[in-house]
């Protein structure tokens, strides 16, 4: 599902918090509390290049009534109209997103907040088999392409890492994704993160961050870097220029049940990641995209679920 696709595998989707201050982020639901990955963007934060920031919590939680769900929601719209605009069952229904840079010493880190609705059954929804059904795709949007594939145990193993146990009834559900991006033609880089997946009956929370694991070559393929592109399209940019190390980045999708709005979902995505110096020399290239590249996908995904329900 796009939703996994966009939080996930793009990972490059302005409320957010820089170095919020310690149990800031105790508010989380409790089931959602247990997703450690979850837990660790809103509470530790993501550093990199000398800058660490914590990703924004949801602003809607279980069990809330549906007026103060349509509070909150307003207040992010901007206006009851603009609300029931963003509330339309329409593959061009309006989304919001922001976009705000933090400046580190060598890199710029993006942080990205995205605010869209959907229709569809919350019960329909299975994170991690939609995530496995993402699996050797590629998106493209904006001249920017990108490659996911979800890593099995002998990737794992070659990382250092244990295969995640298989989760009990009431646990998160752990993955690992791999993305090889290519940028403009001239950047391509590789993250691999740890995912982790949450649900109640009245929300799901997908969360994942770039593993350090994967900061080591041993890695093989699936390890952390970037390098620039100095061959023609295609797997030949694998011999660009010299592999510098990528921190990557963090993200969380939450999916919520709309009280007020019976069939709607609000899918709320921020998330934070790093872009080197050296990519773009500090132009706003990147940055120009986001709009576009949400854009796009919202639409893909609206218009899938709506196939799926015909």
């Amino acid at each position: 599902m796009r939703i996994l696709t966009i939080a996930i595998g793009l990972g490059i989707f302005g409320a957010f918090a820089v170095g919020a201050a310690a149990g800031e982020g105790d508010r989380i639901d409790a089931a959602h509390a247990k997703n450690a990955v979850f837990a660790w963007v809103v509470r530790q934060g993501f550093t990199a290049d000398g800058a660490t920031l914590k990703l924004p919590e949801p602003r809607l939680r279980d069990g809330q009534p549906a007026e103060a769900q349509r509070a909150a929601l307003r207040e992010v719209a901007g206006s009851d109209r603009k609300l029931d605009e963003m509330l339309r069952d329409s593959v061009t229904a309006p989304y919001i997103i922001r976009v705000r840079d933090v400046k580190a010493r060598d890199a710029t880190i993006h942080v990205v907040s995205v605010w869209f609705v959907v229709h569809a059954d919350l019960a329909g929804i299975d994170p991690a088999h939609e995530a496995a059904k993402t699996s050797g795709q590629s998106a493209e949007a904006g001249n920017m392409a990108f490659h996911t594939r979800i890593l099995g145990p002998e990737d794992l193993r070659q990382a250092g890492l244990a295969p995640p146990a298989d989760k009990d009834a009431s646990g998160p559900e752990t993955w690992y994704a791999h993305i090889h991006g290519r940028l403009l033609d001239r950047i391509a880089f590789d993250a691999t993160s740890q995912a982790q997946a949450t649900r109640t009956d009245e929300s799901i929370v997908v969360a994942a961050r770039t593993d350090p694991a994967f900061d080591r070559a041993e890695a093989g393929a699936v390890a952390n870097g970037w390098r620039p592109v100095t061959a023609g399209k295609g797997a030949a940019d694998a011999a660009g220029g010299e592999r510098k190390p990528y921190a990557g980045g963090v993200s969380y999708a939450r999916i919520s049940r709309l009280a007020f709005q019976p069939g709607a979902l609000l899918v709320e995505m921020h998330a934070a990641f790093v872009e080197p110096q050296e990519w773009f020399q500090g132009a706003p290239i990147l940055r120009s995209k986001f709009s576009v590249i949400a854009q796009d996908q919202i639409r893909r995904l609206r218009r899938e679920l709506k196939q799926r329900r015909k």
